[in-house]
């Protein structure tokens, strides 16, 4: 396989896990969304009718609980791919290598702690699945959330592995 085709390979998975993991990030925020103005509007109706009326979602909190922590593992992927938060006065004052070097160890550490995290939340998956442990309020599986986490997770260690194998446009600017 050439050289080019594995990156062309290499934007397309970087793109593919992106378009899947944007769009459980929009879905979970338009759900936490939902659950939160839906409770907001029936506790009022609750409230006005003296308790006879009472259409709010069991479990919400641990509901919203969840589906935030669902939005934010979601929201790795992007961060790595378009960039986490620094400060651009100095980043932007550094030569072109320095920069991209710093870049690449900052893409190389950001890798080996999404490993060490999905093999810490892998574990915490089979130790939850074995034990059968469930969330305290709606019976969910715990282990649902652990796998999803653990995914997430490798997906960012991949994102971040193709991220540091492309080449940085400050490196095509400087040169």
């Amino acid at each position: 396989m050439t050289c080019m085709s594995s990156m062309v390979i290499m934007l397309l998975m970087n793109k593919t896990l992106l378009i899947i993991f944007d769009t459980m990030a929009r879905t979970a925020t338009f759900f936490l969304l939902f659950i939160v103005a839906f409770n907001i509007v029936t506790r009022q109706l609750h409230t006005i009718s003296s308790g006879s009326i009472s259409f709010m979602i069991p479990g919400a909190i641990e509901l919203s609980k969840y589906t935030l922590l669902i939005i934010i593992f979601s929201a790795l992927p992007r961060a790595v791919t378009y960039g986490m938060v620094r400060v651009d006065l100095i980043s932007n004052k550094l030569p072109a290598f320095i920069a991209n070097t710093l870049e690449n160890i900052w893409l190389v550490l950001m890798a080996g702690f999404t490993m060490i995290l999905t093999i810490q939340f892998s574990q915490r998956f089979w130790l939850t699945f074995n034990r059968g442990d469930v969330s305290q309020d709606l019976q969910i599986p715990l282990y649902y959330f652990y796998a999803f986490i653990s995914i997430a997770c490798l997906a960012t260690f991949i994102i971040c592995l193709i991220k540091s194998f492309q080449s940085n446009p400050k490196q095509q600017e400087a040169e």
